[in-house]
């Protein structure tokens, strides 16, 4: 078994993995679990966001499979325990988005399809989300419906270096005596980095086209590790710690910051769905939920594309961090009944079950 177990995470019982080849020779790690719930509702094929890796994951799958869900998920190539893509692991790199959903439509077609009967259901976090989101025309003839979380639209303002917008707004406030710098209302904010989307997306695809796609974007490096008072991703401090004890004990499923070319091809994937005519395209039922405070992606950017698509539900969740299946209770309960609620079956099963009493 090539799934990694620590005490404080232990892997849920009934796994079974295994390795797939894509179309174009990639070696991609799956794994899959059965339903432990009462009565089967379907299959959930769970999609991570970018550096994450199966094992991030277990609590939730236990989690889905609880509520009647056969479960299946992978790790992205260049990631997790599938086949790299450069000679230095720790690079988070792809050329292209289109081969993020040949993993995607590879592990569907060779696993959650050919294993499991339907109802087929996505979960989706952030790159993942975005993935699936500009393939929505192939795999609606595979998913019935989609729940995404935080999918990656756009990056907020003074993403690329908070310390240093920070710093900027500080020295302002002290120069100008408290008139100027200070911080503005949530509802001024623009959508999205402005920094980033006119110097760096451009930047990324010029030099990625001279060669230089595989270096790492500016101020990015090699570490997996981060310390949970830096860390963006959730407020829960014991979740937080059991992710880094994996990565410590494993730390062959981390990935660093992610290269040019990444960015290029985050950018080439994103900014199409801008347009006026993206949402109305997309006929895939989608549930989109969005963290009030996240500062990975940019949740009115996520706001804005949902008002424009009719086959998507919103929901956004004050308070929280950018990655709400890992957040705190509070949160986590907030996601599960938006879920729960979207998702076919589940409700009414319970229902029955009280009923029966």
């Amino acid at each position: 078994m090539s799934l990694i177990e620590i005490p404080e995470n232990p892997i849920p019982d009934g796994a079974r993995d295994g390795f797939v080849v894509t179309p174009d020779k990639t070696k991609i790690r799956y794994a899959h679990w059965p339903a432990t719930g009462p009565k089967r509702q379907g299959t959930v094929t769970l999609l991570q966001g970018r550096a994450e890796f199966i094992e991030k994951y277990f609590e939730v799958i236990s989690d889905l499979r609880k509520r009647g869900f056969d479960v299946v998920t992978f790790d992205w190539r260049g990631q997790g325990g599938s086949q790299r893509v450069t000679r230095n692991p720790a690079r988070g790199h792809v050329s292209n988005f289109s081969k993020f959903r040949l993993d995607l439509r590879t592990v569907l077609k060779e696993v959650s399809l050919a294993y499991y009967p339907g109802p087929h259901f996505a979960l989706a976090h952030s790159t993942g989300a975005l993935v699936l989101l500009s393939d929505t025309d192939r795999l609606r003839t595979m998913l019935d419906r989609v729940v995404l979380t935080a999918p990656l639209l756009g990056l907020p303002s003074g993403a690329w270096a908070p310390d240093l917008t920070a710093a900027r707004r500080w020295l302002l406030r002290k120069l100008s005596f408290g008139l100027l710098g200070r911080p503005r209302l949530k509802a001024e904010l623009p959508k999205t980095s402005a920094l980033i989307e006119k110097v760096g997306f451009p930047m990324a695809r010029v030099l990625s086209i001279l060669g230089l796609g595989r270096l790492f974007v500016p101020g990015g490096n090699s570490e997996i590790l981060v310390d949970f008072e830096t860390n963006r991703q959730t407020s829960d401090k014991t979740r937080f710690d059991r992710f880094n004890a994996v990565l410590k004990a494993a730390p062959e499923l981390g990935a660093g910051a992610p290269t040019l070319g990444w960015l290029s091809a985050a950018a080439r994937t994103m900014l199409p769905f801008r347009r006026r005519d993206a949402g109305p395209k997309i006929k895939l039922p989608c549930l989109v939920l969005a963290a009030g405070e996240d500062k990975v992606v940019s949740t009115p950017q996520i706001e804005d594309f949902v008002s424009r698509t009719k086959a998507a539900a919103y929901v956004e969740i004050p308070g929280a961090a950018h990655e709400l299946m890992m957040e705190k209770d509070v949160f986590r309960d907030q996601f599960w009944a938006a879920f729960d609620a979207f998702v076919p079956g589940y409700e009414v099963e319970i229902e029955q079950e009280r009923a029966r009493g």
